[in-house]
C-alpha cells in the first residue's frame, strides 16, 4: 500500500461507500415511509371519519364546532400508540380547511397554515364536489398500517433496486476515481524517474510537462532545477579545466627552469631564478584569485565598509597604473568632476576593482592607444567607466567576460598575462557593494566596463 494510487483508490472507496451507503438507506427508508403514508391515505381506514366531517360541514357550513368531533372529553385518554385500542379514534388527527389553516389540532396548532408537503399525506374532505378540507393522520401513524404480500414484495424490490443502483453508481464513481488518480499519479511517476536519473548522474533528463495545472508547474521548476545542475556541472568541469590549464604553464617552466640548473644546462644565477621566480609569483596570484572567489561564493567575502572619498583613490589606482600605460605609449586619464558623494565601501576592494579593470584594459588596448576613467554623479549612486579603444568584444560576447577564465581571444591566454579571474572578482565585489557591473561597447570602437556603487546615504538606508 505504498503507491500513492493504490493509497488515493481506498481513500476514494471510503468515502464512496459510506456516501452511497448512506444514501441508499435514506432512500430505501424514505420510499418505505411515503409508500405506508400513501397506503394508509388511500386504504379507507379514514372514511368514517371523512363521511362524518363532510356531514358535518354540510350541516353547519363551516368547520366551526367540530373541534366537538375530534377532540376528546375534558380529561380524557384513549389507549394504544395513535388512539387505537378503546380509545378515541380522532383524538390525534388534524383539520385544516380549505386554504389550509389547521382548525382542529390536539397539539394547539390552530390558525397556522399547513405546507403543500404536509398536505400531501392528507385525505381531502368533499362536499357537494368541493373541497372544503383535508383530514391529517398524525406523523408515524401509517408505520402500523399492515400491507399487503403484493405491496410488500414491491417494497423488497424497491430496496433492491436502490441498493443495485448504489453498487453501479460506486463502481462508475471508481471508475471515474481511477482515471484521475491515474492522470495525477503518471505525471508524478514521471517526475519521479527524471530525478532518479539525474541522480544516477545523467543531468540531460527532463520530466514531460503536460498541461498548467500544478503538477505541471512542479515538472516546470524541476527542468529548471536540472538545467541549473547541468549549467553548474558544466561550469565546474570548464573551471576544473581551466584551472589545470592556468597551473599547467607556470609549473612546466618552473620544472623546466630548475631541472635545466639541476642538469648544469642553465646556471643557476640571478637572472635563472628570478624567471623561476616570476612564475611562483604567477602561481601565487592564481591561487589568492581563486580563494577570493571561493569566499565570494561562500558569501564570506569580508567587506571593511566605511565612507570611501571617491577622486583620490582613483588617482591613486590611476598613477599606480600610469608606468605600464607609459611602456607601451598609450595614454591613461582620468575624468572625473571635483566633488563627489561619499559611498560606503571596502577601500582596499575597490582599489582591487580598478586594479582589475584598469589592468585588463592596458592589456589589450594596442601601443598608442588611450584608457579614460570617467566618474559620474547620478544622485542615489556614483558611475565609473573604465573606457578603451582597444579591439572590444563581440556584443554577443559582453555577458561572457566576466565568467572565469574566459578570454575574448584564446589563443593569447598566457601571452596577456592574465589569469582569467580579474574581471569575475570584480563583479563579485561590486555585486558585495550592493552596486552592477555590466560591459558595453565603446562609440568608435573598444570596449568600455561601467559599475555603480549607491551614495553612503543610500547604502546606509538599506543596511538599516
Amino acid at each position: 500500500m505504498r503507491s500513492l494510487f493504490w493509497r488515493g483508490m481506498l481513500a476514494f472507496l471510503a468515502v464512496i461507500l459510506v456516501a452511497v451507503g448512506m444514501v441508499a438507506v435514506l432512500a430505501g427508508r424514505a420510499t418505505e415511509a411515503e409508500f405506508r403514508r400513501h397506503t394508509f391515505a388511500h386504504s379507507g381506514m379514514l372514511t368514517p371519519q371523512v363521511e362524518a366531517l363532510a356531514a358535518y360541514y354540510a350541516e353547519h357550513g363551516s368547520w366551526e364546532g367540530a373541534d366537538t368531533l375530534l377532540l376528546p372529553p375534558h380529561g380524557g385518554h384513549g389507549r394504544g400508540r395513535h388512539g387505537h385500542g378503546g380509545g378515541s379514534p380522532w383524538m390525534t388527527l388534524l383539520l385544516v380547511d380549505a386554504e389550509g389553516r389547521v382548525v382542529v389540532d390536539p397539539k394547539g396548532r390552530v390558525g397556522e397554515v399547513i405546507s403543500p408537503a404536509e398536505l400531501e399525506g392528507s385525505v381531502p374532505i368533499e362536499v357537494d364536489g368541493e373541497i372544503v378540507g383535508y383530514l391529517l393522520p398524525p406523523a408515524g401513524m401509517w408505520d402500523d398500517v399492515p400491507l399487503e404480500p403484493l405491496q410488500v414484495e414491491f417494497l423488497s424490490r424497491v430496496r433492491t433496486v436502490l441498493w443495485v443502483a448504489a453498487l453501479a453508481a460506486m463502481g462508475a464513481a471508481l471508475l471515474v476515481g481511477g482515471m484521475l488518480f491515474r492522470s495525477i499519479t503518471a505525471p508524478l511517476r514521471r517526475l519521479t524517474a527524471a530525478s532518479q536519473a539525474i541522480a544516477a548522474g545523467d543531468l540531460s533528463a527532463r520530466a514531460p510537462v503536460r498541461g498548467r495545472d500544478e503538477v505541471a508547474q512542479l515538472a516546470e521548476a524541476f527542468n529548471r532545477m536540472a538545467e541549473s545542475l547541468a549549467r553548474a556541472e558544466e561550469a565546474r568541469r570548464s573551471q576544473t579545466a581551466d584551472i589545470a590549464h592556468e597551473l599547467r604553464t607556470p609549473l612546466t617552466v618552473i620544472q623546466g627552469t630548475l631541472e635545466a640548473m639541476v642538469d648544469g644546462v642553465y646556471p643557476a644565477n640571478r637572472e635563472n631564478l628570478l624567471a623561476a621566480l616570476a612564475q611562483v609569483r604567477t602561481l601565487v596570484r592564481l591561487v589568492e584569485d581563486l580563494r577570493i572567489l571561493a569566499l565570494a561564493d561562500a558569501g564570506q567575502l569580508r567587506l571593511h565598509r566605511a565612507p570611501v572619498d571617491l577622486r583620490p583613490l582613483l588617482q591613486e589606482v590611476v598613477e599606480a597604473h600610469r608606468p605600464q600605460a607609459q611602456e607601451r605609449g598609450i595614454a591613461l586619464n582620468l575624468e572625473a568632476p571635483p566633488a563627489l558623494p561619499l559611498v560606503l565601501a571596502d577601500r582596499d576592494r575597490l582599489a582591487q576593482v580598478m586594479g582589475n579593470l584598469l589592468s585588463n584594459a592596458l592589456r589589450y588596448v594596442p601601443e598608442g592607444g588611450h584608457v579614460t576613467v570617467r566618474v559620474e554623479d547620478r544622485g542615489r549612486e556614483v558611475a565609473v567607466a573604465v573606457a578603451d579603444n582597444g579591439p572590444g568584444v563581440v556584443e554577443e560576447d559582453l555577458d561572457r567576460i566576466f565568467d572565469r577564465f574566459w578570454r575574448g581571444d584564446p589563443a593569447r591566454r598566457r601571452a596577456t598575462g592574465g589569469s582569467g579571474l580579474g574581471l569575475a572578482i570584480a563583479r563579485h565585489i561590486v555585486e558585495a557593494h550592493g552596486g552592477h557591473i555590466w560591459a558595453e561597447p565603446t562609440p568608435g570602437g573598444g570596449l568600455t566596463v561601467v559599475f555603480t556603487l549607491p551614495t553612503a546615504e543610500i547604502a546606509g538606508e538599506h543596511k538599516h
